[in-house]
């Protein structure tokens, strides 16, 4: 059977006409994808939200950690992961674990960590101190450490086997000649400062000690008294950038934010400056 030369041309026509057709196509997918604008800017927020800052803190810098991790997160979209502990066992986790970007301690861990050969560099941030805490208008008029010691009132403190502050209360005593007397009044050892304002707050004891920041935490509960007749030795708030740290670029980006006018200001609503003032 001969099929026809118009038939033969038909066909082929077809054929050129649905290779065009294609190829068309291709061109205008092309043109397509080529006019779609990259935006470097989506590009970068979604690398960045697949990173973490891991940083270890201590127990007492945990308001002013999670305040800035909180803006850190807003600002740059990287997340970040804090790991709250005693400082003393930071340390230790920190030295055998050879983990996390950042360690934000008080004094002495910051030298500390430069002993083991573990700190890069670090920054100050804030200062605490331990002082008085008392219930609202100073019911039982208690203005010095003496008169914790010396008077007969029931006292809460922070336990001085765990705690730096409770540690330099028993120092201070023990220098003015009155540590057997103020053991005597003490009514509560606590590992962590909140129980121990939480003890003045419900009534269990007349009179307490504590880092300064925790007056900020309680200010509409308690009072502050700053005793006049002992000088603590300063203790520093410090940001550590860790030797091993995986992501430095961060790292460094969140001690800028905790050393900025932003950062500050958290560290001083927070009760981590200390004013001498009143």
């Amino acid at each position: 059977m001969q099929t026809s030369r118009k038939a033969n041309t038909f066909n082929l026509t077809l054929r050129i006409t649905g290779v065009a057709f294609l190829f068309a196509a291709a061109g205008l997918l092309a043109v397509s994808c080529s006019e779609t604008p990259v935006d470097p800017d989506a590009e970068e927020a979604a690398r960045d939200a697949d990173r973490e800052l891991f940083i270890h803190c201590g127990n007492s810098m945990r308001p002013a950690a999670e305040a800035l991790a909180e803006e850190f997160e807003e600002r740059y979209g990287i997340g970040v992961r804090l790991n709250f502990g005693g400082s003393a066992d930071l340390l230790s986790s920190i030295e055998l674990g050879q983990r996390g970007d950042l360690y934000l301690p008080h004094d002495p861990y910051a030298e500390l960590l430069e002993e083991k050969g573990l700190l890069e560099y670090y920054e100050v941030v804030g200062h605490i101190e331990p002082i008085i805490v008392v219930p609202p208008g100073n019911p039982d008029g208690i203005e010095t450490m003496e008169d914790l010691a010396t008077r007969d009132l029931s006292v809460a403190i922070p336990d001085p086997r765990y705690a730096t502050a409770g540690q330099l209360i028993h120092e201070a005593f023990e220098e003015m000649g009155l540590l057997e007397e103020f053991q005597n009044n003490v009514a509560m050892e606590a590992r962590g400062h909140n129980e121990v304002a939480l003890a003045l707050v419900s009534g269990h004891v007349d009179a307490a000690m504590v880092w300064s920041f925790i007056a900020t935490s309680y200010q509409d509960q308690l009072d502050m008294v700053r005793p006049p007749d002992v000088s603590f030795p300063e203790k520093r708030v410090t940001l550590c950038l860790l030797t091993h740290a995986v992501d430095r670029d961060a790292a460094e980006k969140f001690m800028e934010l905790a050393t900025s006018e932003t950062g500050q200001r958290i560290f001083e609503e927070l009760g981590y400056k200390l004013d001498h003032s009143e």
